[in-house]
C-alpha cells in the first residue's frame, strides 16, 4: 500500500509520530519600505499569524479468514493470493480518499478524509478566495481541456495567485492532472511538436513545460488541474504505514488475516 504509483506525485509525504499534527498558516508581509535616511529606524512588520491547520490521523483496517478444510481442499491456488489482494484493497482506500481532495475541489462538501472545503470556507477551486489584506483571487478556469484554456490557466496562476498581503506569489505550474478520459489529449496538448489541430508550422508553446500525470481515481471525466509541484500544499501524514498480521485461532481451526494502517491529509491554502 505504501508503495502507490499515485499518492506521491501529487502529494508531498510526511512521516508524524503523534496522534494529530498542528500546521500554523501564516499571513504574508507587505513589500518593503524605502529608507531614505541613513539614521532612519527600520519599518518593523507585525507578524501576520494566521489560521491553525489540524491533521487528525485516522484508523483503517480489514482482514479475511479462511477455515481450516477449505484451506485444506483449495485446489486452485487463490487463498495465496488473497493476502495481496488485501493489500490492493488497502491501497485503493488510500488512494479514494486521497483524490477526494480534487474529485470535490469544486464543491464544499465537508465530509471524509480529504474533505475539500478550506479555512476560507470557499471550494479549492474557486473564483473569489478572500485575502486577509483584502480583495480575492481566482484559481478557477472553466472550460475543456484546450491549448487555450492550458494557457489561460498557466497565465492565471502566474498573474493572478497573490499571498494574503496582496502580493504576487508567482506560481508556476509544472504538472498537468488528468482523468484517463483526457490522457491522449493532454499528450497530444503538451508533446506535439507543433501547434496541435492545425496544418500550420506553428509552434506549439505549451512543449517542455508541462508534466502530464493521469490519475485513474479521478471521476470526473472533464477535470483538469495544474499545480506547481514545488510550491503546492497538499500534504498526507503517515502515522502508521501498512502494517499487515496471520494469527491462527485453534479453537475454532481458523487462520485470519488482517491489516491495519493510520494516515491524514489536508491543503493548508488554495495556493
Amino acid at each position: 500500500v505504501s508503495q502507490s504509483r499515485y499518492l506521491n506525485k501529487v502529494f508531498k509525504i510526511k512521516k508524524s509520530t503523534k496522534a494529530s499534527e498542528k500546521e500554523l498558516g501564516m499571513g504574508a508581509f507587505a513589500p518593503w519600505s524605502e529608507r531614505v535616511n541613513e539614521t532612519d529606524n527600520v519599518a518593523y512588520q507585525k507578524f501576520p499569524q494566521g489560521l491553525e491547520r489540524l491533521y487528525t490521523h485516522k484508523e483503517f483496517a480489514s482482514g479475511f479468514m479462511i477455515g481450516k478444510r477449505l484451506y485444506e481442499d483449495e485446489q486452485y491456488g487463490i487463498i495465496n493470493k488473497m493476502p495481496e489482494d488485501l493489500g490492493r484493497a488497502g491501497r485503493t482506500k488510500v488512494e479514494t480518499d486521497a483524490v477526494t481532495v480534487f474529485n470535490n475541489a469544486f464543491s464544499k462538501d465537508v465530509g471524509g478524509v480529504g474533505a475539500s472545503a478550506i479555512y476560507d470556507g470557499k471550494a479549492l477551486c474557486a473564483t473569489d478566495h478572500p485575502l486577509l489584506g483584502g480583495g480575492t483571487c481566482s484559481n478557477l478556469i472553466i472550460g475543456a481541456l484546450s491549448q487555450a484554456k492550458l494557457q489561460e490557466g498557466i497565465t492565471l496562476m502566474r498573474t493572478n495567485t497573490k499571498d494574503e498581503a496582496g502580493k504576487l506569489a508567482i506560481m508556476i505550474p509544472d504538472v498537468l492532472i488528468v482523468p484517463p478520459n483526457l490522457e491522449w489529449l493532454a499528450m497530444e496538448l503538451t508533446k506535439s511538436q507543433h501547434k496541435p489541430g492545425t496544418d500550420l508550422n506553428d509552434i506549439n508553446t505549451l512543449v517542455g513545460r508541462l508534466k502530464v500525470f493521469v490519475w485513474d481515481y479521478l471521476t470526473d471525466s472533464d477535470a483538469w488541474f495544474l499545480v506547481d509541484s514545488k510550491r503546492h500544499s497538499a500534504t498526507f501524514f503517515w502515522r502508521i504505514r501498512p502494517e499487515f498480521y496471520k494469527a491462527k485461532d485453534d479453537d475454532n481451526f481458523v487462520a485470519k488475516y488482517n491489516g491495519r494502517m493510520r494516515y491524514s491529509l489536508e491543503y493548508r491554502d488554495w495556493e
